[in-house]
């Protein structure tokens, strides 16, 4: 299941827009975006998604069951050359959710004291390409049914509002740790990270 960590106060996320401030009014939603290229490390754009959705257990009997658990996804494609290599494609699940964030989008209660800046981890496995310095061990360890290896996103609403906006930030970490107790990755274990404002972004609730 998915997971939002905060720094210290418990931020919004915001991506484009605020994700919390419109989730409350449905169960499902998707959001995206795109990093420009910097012409130096990364010489393409790579693109983001997300998918949320509130879960219910089907075999709940209760008339007045408890509120769904939010369950998000990420899709990040590097589409062009990197440190790394060529071209690919990750697919993540967030691991844990903040109470405040998950109240707010699964039933529209305790919305988020304000901030601006979320972080959230999870696990992740290649999708597509196979760049030459992309870590061995999560390939393996998705192709085995071993713990997959763990990302870290932070999102950042720069101009704090609930418009698409081109100047909001995202970072992506993918590391080789598969230890769910860190939720600070060693130096050593990041084989790949790319950070910077958004070319473009939005979020459309269903």
């Amino acid at each position: 299941m998915p997971a939002l960590r905060a720094r210290s106060s418990r931020p919004i996320l915001a991506f484009g827009i605020a994700l919390a401030a419109v989730v409350t009014a449905a169960c499902t939603g998707t959001g995206g975006g795109w990093l420009p290229p910097d012409g130096i490390a990364f010489a393409g754009k790579a693109t983001l998604g997300f998918s949320f959705s509130c879960e219910r257990s089907s075999n709940s009997v209760n008339t007045n069951p408890p509120a769904g658990r939010l369950k998000i996804e990420l899709s990040y494609a590097d589409q062009g050359t990197s440190p790394i290599g060529s071209p690919f494609g990750v697919h993540g699940t967030v691991d844990t959710i903040d109470p405040v964030v998950e109240s707010a989008a699964c039933i529209g209660q305790n919305p988020p004291p304000g901030g601006n800046e979320l972080i959230f981890l999870g696990r992740y496995r290649l999708t597509n390409g196979s760049p030459t310095r992309f870590a061995n061990a999560c390939v393996l360890a998705a192709q085995t049914g071993q713990p997959l290896c763990r990302f870290q996103v932070i999102v950042r609403d720069n101009d704090g509002d609930l418009t698409p906006s081109t100047g909001d930030f995202f970072s992506i970490q993918l590391s080789t740790v598969t230890d769910s107790a860190l939720t600070e990755f060693p130096v050593a274990s990041v084989f790949y990270a790319r950070a910077g404002v958004l070319g473009g972004g939005n979020i459309n609730v269903d």
